[in-house]
């Protein structure tokens, strides 16, 4: 039996963290596509953690990242079809160049990852509103196997067999040791700010895509959908799910941790003035692609992936203030 506690006591006493790429000593990881593939950004889709919206951030720093690098127009720093939800270990990152490469995901908590990949299949027509459906789902359908966030994240392929404590730690470790970050879905905003600063880049970098109300949840990560009743909560709270999850669960008190030991690192009070910044950048842009799009969402309707949001249609209809913030978030940035 895997002691979540425990493990994450032994985790913590090494004080885990994400380093910021130096840029001074070396050049960030903006290769082109005929590198070797060992070269690149790599980011690891986990599903059900705004996986397609990470994808298209991905797409976004890497455009602007070539354009400042001096990249042909159209061309961008190397990827891995980030919309595709392939792991670490498919995509063999264990075997990457590190001083040419960048590796990141984000996580979600088991509890939450589970409901949101029940509500899809509610959606598609593949279950049904019930407690006994829901459970039943839990234990037997391979959305909710065990463990899945850490088997997408380890670098290299796990076996079936069931681990260890000693062995689900050693594997917590070497993902903290090889990714260059990792965010916490329930902490994404805040997630995205620090992914842009340890890259060395600006909160303009990871700006979302526009996407509908009806396709993303944008106005909280955590509220629970209508549907899920006592019972199915009750559920996740026992020790047969805790079990199941273990490692996943452990990996995820890991990774929040190291989320807080690299904003000490970073310094809280940056942290909190850019991501300040973020959020007013967020809700401009909002505002303007919902009046644009006339229906509700969130994010950016960028004209092209590596775009500013005074190139956005009608950006001059916005108030003065607005305007000049953004004109000046994007001269910050040298953009």
């Amino acid at each position: 039996m895997i002691v979540i506690s425990s493990a994450n006591d032994q985790l913590g006493s090494n004080k885990n963290s994400f380093d910021t790429w130096d840029r001074e000593s070396l050049p960030f990881p903006c290769v082109p596509e005929n590198r070797p593939e060992t070269e690149g950004i790599f980011y690891i889709k986990v599903p059900k953690t705004a996986s397609s919206t990470l994808a298209r951030i991905t797409t976004r720093f890497a455009a602007r990242e070539a354009r400042r690098q001096g990249f042909v127009e159209g061309e961008f720093c190397k990827t891995f079809d980030p919309m595709k939800h392939a792991s670490a270990s498919t995509l063999q990152v264990a075997d990457r160049n590190k001083s040419k490469s960048f590796l990141w995901s984000v996580i979600r908590h088991p509890n939450n990852r589970a409901i949101s990949h029940y509500g899809m299949r509610l959606a598609f027509g593949n279950s049904k509103t019930s407690d006994k459906n829901f459970i039943d789902d839990l234990k037997t359908n391979g959305s909710f196997r065990s463990n899945i966030q850490l088997d997408f994240l380890t670098p290299r392929k796990l076996s079936d067999e069931p681990k260890t404590n000693e062995e689900t730690i050693q594997i917590t470790q070497n993902i903290l040791n090889e990714y260059n970050f990792i965010g916490i879905y329930e902490r994404l905003e805040e997630s995205l700010v620090v992914l842009s600063m340890i890259m060395g880049m600006d909160v303009n970098d990871v700006l979302n895509n526009f996407r509908p109300s009806t396709n993303t949840r944008c106005s909280s990560l955590v509220d629970d959908p209508s549907w899920l009743t006592t019972g199915m909560r009750e559920y996740l709270e026992t020790d047969e799910w805790k079990q199941k999850q273990s490692g996943d669960l452990m990996l995820y008190n890991a990774v929040n941790d190291a989320l807080d030991a690299t904003i000490l690192k970073l310094g809280p009070e940056e942290v909190k003035k850019n991501l300040a910044n973020f959020k007013r950048l967020v809700r401009i842009g909002t505002d303007l692609s919902k009046r644009i799009r006339k229906q509700s969402g969130c994010g950016v309707i960028f004209p092209k992936p590596y775009s500013d949001i005074d190139e956005v249609k009608h950006f001059k209809t916005l108030r003065t203030r607005d305007r000049n913030f953004v004109r000046a978030m994007k001269n910050n940035n040298g953009s």
